[in-house]
């Protein structure tokens, strides 16, 4: 007869690509939606702009770059246009688009977490409420 008991399994060891994609992996499962968001799909955009940033405002200016990504400037008049070019569409097009996703996000998580009382839960806690205040000010509810 065999022992159950016998010699522990011998212990898998993993590559370090295994383990950054399973490292990877759980904190992605582990992220909120907004956070999801912006760690796992907008980080290529943010550094894409970041990078176009900081390479007109190495050819150009800070102050023109600066100028030109939120629209007082036009790119056509830049010492660089094809670097100033991409940072004013970036200014007109992605940047409020960003600024609009995460207000979406944070919105949305308010909303969801609103949502979550049922009807009954949500009047109890009205009720509640209600009545606090009327024996706070002497009255009956």
């Amino acid at each position: 007869m065999t022992d159950p008991s016998g010699p522990p399994p011998p212990k898998v060891q993993r590559s370090p690509v295994v383990r950054t994609r399973r490292w990877y992996e759980e904190k992605k499962a582990k992220t909120g939606r907004f956070r999801f968001w912006l760690y796992f799909k907008s980080w290529k955009w943010i550094l894409f702009v970041l990078v176009d940033f900081l390479l007109s405002a190495t050819h150009i200016g800070w102050v023109d770059t600066w100028e030109i990504l939120v629209g007082r400037e036009s790119p056509r008049h830049a010492a660089w246009p094809w670097v100033a070019w991409p940072l004013s569409i970036f200014g007109w097009l992605l940047i409020p688009a960003f600024i609009g996703g995460v207000a979406g996000y944070v919105v949305t998580g308010q909303i969801e977490r609103r949502r979550s009382d049922s009807a009954d839960e949500a009047a109890a806690a009205l009720a509640e409420m209600v009545r606090r205040k009327g024996s706070k000010h002497g009255g009956q509810p």
